[in-house]
């Protein structure tokens, strides 16, 4: 059974119950009527692109509205009062929870989009696209996964250190573990692996499927999951992790000093953690690089916006967004905000090839880049994000608490299989 409009709907009403009051219905439908209003959330679009694209379509009186707090809870909460809607909105990459339902949205393949998809990566523009056809999402930014690594202290154990005899030297998975111990052999008190999640994620990123199909059909076997939940125990039980399970997301207090001090010296992730490194541990510029992961690319993260059906002008509302997710527009917010760019044309623009001198003079959107264009296209249900917490809980138990791996395993699987059967996915 896939997520229906009924239950999309009932869902969205029970948050607008909360968000907005019982007198929502009586309200304006949409945020700023005569105007066409773009809902984004913080650092989730460029500032400075939007003012332009503001000054380009004042014809259209467009306005933007930084959404405060979550902006998924604001659109189905909007949704479901049919009040106060924005004309166009951002929405991450849970997108296919809105597949359901289509008819609140404008099928943006009707206002031109199916000309403009050779500009973008054909697994990012799939991803916005329902089962039956439907172009809902129109891609902003990625997530490609690459091993970030200390090279002053892959050279000081004596190990390969430049970012092409890395990648080669950690192929897989199985590379990277023993290449990880073979550093805390050499350097006592160094990890190169954040945690079981990180392991479990970043793995599961590279499979060309993950818990459903798209359909929204649970895959019953979970092979794939089972191999990244193997991988993330192995890792653990050679000792490799650095022991932040559970720690703000892996990013709190203790793995920002470790990033530091040197006592993490490499980790698989997204793009969009290259801000928080540069951020956190600035006295450690120059000696970062970055280089393709372990067991192949993947992705985690990225947005999309797409347009309300409440959208007066939905032709001009298209325009906009096109203008404003332009390859050019694309390489400006990847410069301005790290938001790295679904367009493949940005990745030989030169103002974004310049050396950084945190990452020893590399141009990482290089090596984001070669990732990005051999993601395998893979279909993320609206129960995913749910799931994924589900094992990744569980790891932590094994790796924080002792819990037996099989027994969390089964447990894990019991609560996924529970949550399916509340949702109507299973019987």
């Amino acid at each position: 059974m896939t997520l229906t409009r009924r239950r999309f709907l009932t869902g969205a009403a029970a948050v607008a119950a909360t968000a907005m009051g019982a007198g929502a219905c009586s309200s304006p439908t949409t945020a700023n009527p005569g105007r066409i209003t773009l809902w984004h959330s913080s650092n989730g679009l460029s500032d400075k692109v939007l003012a332009e694209a503001v000054t380009r379509f004042a014809d259209k009186k467009l306005t933007t509205s930084k959404v405060s707090g979550e902006l998924n809870q604001r659109l189905l909460a909007a949704l479901s009062g049919e009040a106060y809607l924005p004309d166009i909105t951002m929405i991450g990459d849970g997108i296919s929870t809105y597949f359901s339902a289509t008819d609140r949205f404008a099928d943006l393949n009707k206002l031109g989009a199916a000309q403009d998809e050779p500009r973008y990566l054909p697994w990012k523009w799939q991803a916005g696209r329902s089962p039956d056809g439907f172009q809902l999402g129109f891609p902003i930014d990625i997530g490609p996964a690459a091993l970030y690594y200390r090279a002053d202290q892959f050279a000081e154990a004596g190990l390969p250190s430049e970012p092409d005899a890395v990648a080669d030297a950690l192929s897989t998975w199985d590379d990277y573990f023993e290449f990880a111990l073979r550093v805390k052999d050499k350097l006592p008190g160094r990890y190169l692996i954040t945690d079981t999640k990180m392991v479990f994620t970043y793995s599961l990123a590279q499979e060309s499927q993950k818990y459903l199909d798209r359909q929204n059909r649970y895959l019953a076997d979970q092979s794939q999951a089972r191999r990244a939940w193997d991988r993330a125990v192995k890792a653990f039980q050679l000792g490799l992790t650095a022991g932040y399970a559970g720690s703000a997301g892996g990013e709190g207090v203790d793995r920002l000093a470790a990033w530091n001090t040197g006592k993490e010296l490499s980790f698989v992730n997204a793009s969009w953690i290259t801000g928080n490194l540069k951020q956190s541990a600035p006295d450690t510029s120059g000696k970062w690089r970055v280089c393709r992961p372990p067991g192949g690319p993947g992705n985690q993260g990225g947005s999309f916006l797409a347009i309300t059906r409440y959208c007066p002008d939905p032709q001009g509302a298209y325009e906009i967004v096109k203008w404003v997710l332009s390859p050019e527009n694309q390489a400006a917010m990847f410069l301005e905000l790290g938001l790295f760019p679904s367009s493949p044309a940005v990745y030989t623009d030169p103002q974004v090839l310049a050396p950084e001198e945190f990452f020893g003079g590399q141009a990482t959107i290089e090596v984001f880049g070669k990732i990005a264009e051999e993601v395998k296209p893979v279909y993320f249900s609206p129960w995913d994000i749910s799931i994924s917490d589900t094992y990744t809980d569980e790891l932590t138990n094994v790796e924080s608490a002792g819990k037996d791996p099989e027994r969390a395993w089964e447990d894990a699987r019991t609560a996924v299989e529970r949550l399916l059967r509340r949702q109507g996915v299973l019987a």
